[in-house]
């Protein structure tokens, strides 16, 4: 009940900058990505070779070179699951006119959290269901033998190091692992840490290391390590991927007389969008200590 005093509108919702979907790639939809899709992911490695007869070492002849090349592209098919994030809101039948507005201004509010602590956790409904995602110690195959899931790489681990050894580290194992662009996903409570050691910096809406690579602050990332065990206090940790894509649909509204509740004289308005995130190559992560610099 509104009582006597006029019903206004409240203050208007702005979506904080930085978080994940901002920092994903978004390719044309496939008609049934909603499924899950299948991608080919090709990760090389560094392979030189030489012609003896111009090659010259300052210590005698070379060695005959290799006869063939080898291999050095690891190249494998991974799956990326789908998740859909909704919002429920109950109404009177008199106020159904605002009903789908309302459930589509709750989804906004917390959409781009719940999106990031799934693709954090792996977690949705009380169960570890979507893959791939970036807490993860253990590799995930589907039934056909593809990688859903890897495990991440922990470079540090039980005592942090600063922030500034933590994030070179990662991105020295980036480079090695992927040599583009990355992601560094790190927890809301680690940016003013990183923004004291002049380690994130601001340019076109986005945030950057100063090696280049994409800065994602994840309001809904949960501060764990790969095994789930919660950051301790005064640390963080935080994470690397190679590039990564995402596929969402549009926001999509439900109204069904079976969600009448007649104890309660209200219907269920239920607003929600399906999304698949994947990333390439590289799955990092490290414990850094969270604080100023001292000098």
């Amino acid at each position: 009940m509104a009582g006597a005093r006029p019903v206004v509108g409240g203050p208007e919702f702005t979506p904080l900058p930085y978080g994940l979907w901002d920092a994903v790639q978004k390719p044309a939809p496939d008609p049934h990505w909603r499924q899950g899709v299948t991608y080919i992911e090709r990760c090389p490695d560094a392979a030189v070779t030489y012609d003896e007869c111009l090659t010259v070492t300052g210590a005698g002849d070379p060695p005959p070179a290799p006869a063939f090349k080898t291999d050095n592209v690891d190249q494998r098919f991974r799956g990326a699951t789908p998740f859909t994030v909704f919002a429920e809101f109950d109404c009177s039948p008199v106020g159904l006119a605002d009903a789908e507005r309302a459930a589509v201004d709750a989804l906004t509010r917390i959409e781009n959290w719940q999106v990031e602590r799934v693709f954090s956790t792996g977690s949705m409904g009380g169960i570890t269901g979507q893959f791939p995602h970036l807490a993860a110690n253990a590799e995930v195959l589907d039934a056909q033998g593809l990688t859903l899931q890897t495990a991440a790489s922990v470079l540090v681990t039980g005592a942090g190091v600063d922030v500034a050894d933590g994030l070179g580290r990662v991105e020295a194992e980036l480079a090695s692992c992927y040599g583009g662009q990355g992601l560094i996903h790190i927890p809301a409570a680690a940016l003013p840490t990183f923004a004291a050691w002049d380690l994130a910096i601001e340019r076109d809406g986005r945030l950057y290391t100063p090696r280049g690579n994409l800065l994602v602050v994840g309001g809904g990332y949960a501060n764990t390590s790969p095994a789930g065990v919660a950051a301790p206090a005064g640390s963080a940790w935080i994470y690397a991927t190679g590039a990564m894509f995402g596929y969402r649909s549009d926001v999509f509204f439900t109204r069904s007389p079976e969600s009448f509740d007649r104890a309660e004289n209200t219907m269920k308005m239920i607003a929600e969008r399906t999304y698949v995130l994947g990333f390439s190559c590289c799955h990092i992560a490290a414990l850094v200590d969270l604080g100023v610099p001292v000098s």
